[in-house]
């Protein structure tokens, strides 16, 4: 959403106030700049009386076009703080900055995480970004964050203000950092958020019905042209819904977008998004193929920085951002969300949780495995949106906002969370609710119940049985800084990639795309 540069500095006369300089906010040597985005939009305030100031950046309530933009205005005291209060509850993504009088920068989150800030700070500056490849270069020296680091060798996901990285942190939900030009950054959490239980339905009760509402009231509130808009379509059962819905709102206007899968999981998904594609009366479809990760062509392999928490499957999905891009899309919106949307709880569907009874990879080394020990080590509360939607939005964002897209993700909305949460467990279990909604609008039994299940499982596959084993061979030949710090065993590394090559692959060996993408991340910090 921004992207800024601040020297905290006592507020003084001889200091000139925010202006616009293009498309940045300046003063003195700090800028803050917001995405160059119609949805987004940003304002400085000064409070005349004390000195105190804040920017606003924020996406644009559809709700509210008429506010003025890129305002920059000087109040008195009493209506500053009424209407910091205002902007503080802004119901859509929002970055808060305040300057206090004696120079402390304060920074605050909303809720919605639609677009995260990673931040730093070095020889008294604050910098943050929406990208961490902005931010790494800066850090004094590279080193591996050890339990978060941990927690992404072995998929064990949680929700922290942490990066791989020590040094460079995540602004989370709700949270603010503060920083005075001397010290470290100083996080503040917000209260656990609280979350609503299964109700009874009235015998009236019309679910779909209230669904198309609340995803029309959704939609409603975000600013977007339906002619720059893709939603992305990969044929599951999420963003099929928010797709279509989408789509039939504005026929023949939205662009279609996916990544398509190989063998006959991709054959079915191509028949399932043409019959999306045809009664959804999307304008057009943009596809790229799913390559695997790491491929050698794309920017990991070559040596470029990607950060390790984003795209999975980076490779494909910047191709499929760029021909975005290319065509004129400055918007996207994505089924993010909807598993966690309509999830079961764990008194409805006991599990495992994802922590000490999570298969274990064998060549974590003895620091990652004591770090798991304590997994839940300096973690956020209970966050507004999932975690999980969340860190995926955190994923997503980077590509699309460097190529000036801006994502929506519906059933990331709060309010359409309180409605997955009321409704009863039968609407839930299976993903029913998404499944009664596609089956309303007349999609077949192989859209609504495909026979073969549409996921990525064959393509990282094709890249264990192909080209991961040689990077994995080249990291060990070369030593890795995962090794130096103990959190990968090169012993046990050596072991499992001789087992790979005899054909002995294992559910759990995808994470050897982890191991690898994380040496590269460190290594191209480095450059």
């Amino acid at each position: 959403m921004l992207k800024l540069r601040i020297e905290p500095t006592p507020s003084s006369r001889e200091l000139s106030g925010w202006a616009w300089n293009n498309t940045r906010l300046e003063r003195g040597s700090s800028w803050v700049a917001p995405l160059d985005h119609p949805a987004v939009d940003a304002l400085a305030l000064t409070d005349r009386d004390t000195g105190k100031a804040l920017i606003h950046v924020r996406e644009r309530n559809a709700h509210r076009v008429g506010e003025g933009r890129r305002a920059v205005v000087e109040l008195p005291s009493a209506t500053f703080h009424k209407l910091r209060a205002e902007l503080l509850a802004w119901p859509l993504d929002f970055i808060a900055i305040d300057f206090a009088p004696e120079g402390t920068v304060s920074v605050r989150a909303g809720e919605r995480g639609t677009a995260p800030l990673y931040l730093t700070a070095n020889a008294g500056v604050l910098h943050g970004s929406w990208t961490t490849a902005d931010l790494v270069k800066l850090l004094p020296r590279v080193d591996f964050h050890v339990a978060e680091t941990a927690r992404l060798l072995s998929l064990w996901f949680r929700y922290s203000p942490h990066t791989c990285f020590t040094g460079l942190y995540r602004l989370t939900e709700r949270a603010a950092a503060h920083y005075d030009g001397h010290g470290p950054i100083c996080f503040e959490q917000p209260s656990a958020a609280l979350h609503s239980k299964a109700r009874t339905l009235a015998e009236s009760a019309d679910v779909l019905t209230a669904y198309g509402s609340m995803l029309d009231a959704v939609l409603d509130r975000h600013l977007y042209d339906p002619d720059t808009t893709s939603a992305h379509v990969s044929g599951g059962l999420d963003s099929a819904v928010t797709g279509t819905h989408l789509s039939l709102r504005h026929p023949e206007r939205i662009t279609a977008s996916a990544m398509l899968l190989p063998g006959r999981t991709g054959a079915q998904q191509r028949v399932r998004r043409a019959e999306m594609v045809r009664t959804g009366r999307f304008r057009t479809d943009i596809t790229t193929c799913a390559l695997p990760p790491l491929h050698p062509g794309g920017r990991r392999a070559q040596g470029g920085y990607v950060y390790p928490y984003e795209e999975p499957y980076h490779e494909a999905t910047a191709a499929l951002v760029e021909q975005l891009a290319r065509v004129g899309v400055r918007t996207v919106v994505t089924g993010i969300g909807g598993d966690e949307m309509v999830a079961l709880t764990p008194e409805e569907a006991p599990h495992q949780p994802v922590g000490p009874g999570h298969a274990m990879t064998e060549w974590l080394g003895p620091v990652a495995r004591e770090a798991l020990m304590d997994v839940d080590a300096d973690t956020c509360p209970p966050a507004v949106v999932n975690e999980m939607t969340l860190l995926a939005m955190a994923s997503a964002a980077p590509l699309l906002l460097s190529a000036g897209i801006w994502p929506m993700h519906p059933f990331a909305d709060p309010d359409m969370i309180r409605f997955g949460e009321w409704l009863p467990r039968t609407w839930r279990s299976r993903k029913n609710l998404h499944r009664h909604r596609l089956t309303a609008l007349g999609f077949s039994k192989l859209v609504v119940e495909p026979p073969l299940p549409e996921n990525f499982t064959g393509v990282m596959n094709a890249a264990i049985g192909t080209t991961l084993p040689a990077q994995v061979r080249r990291l060990l030949d070369r030593g890795s800084p995962l090794v130096d710090a103990k959190l990968v065993d090169a012993d046990a590394l050596t072991q499992a990639l001789a087992r790979i090559e005899r054909g002995d692959i294992r559910a759990t060996d995808d994470r050897l795309a982890d191991v690898v993408a994380a040496d590269l991340a460190y290594r191209a910090a480095h450059h």
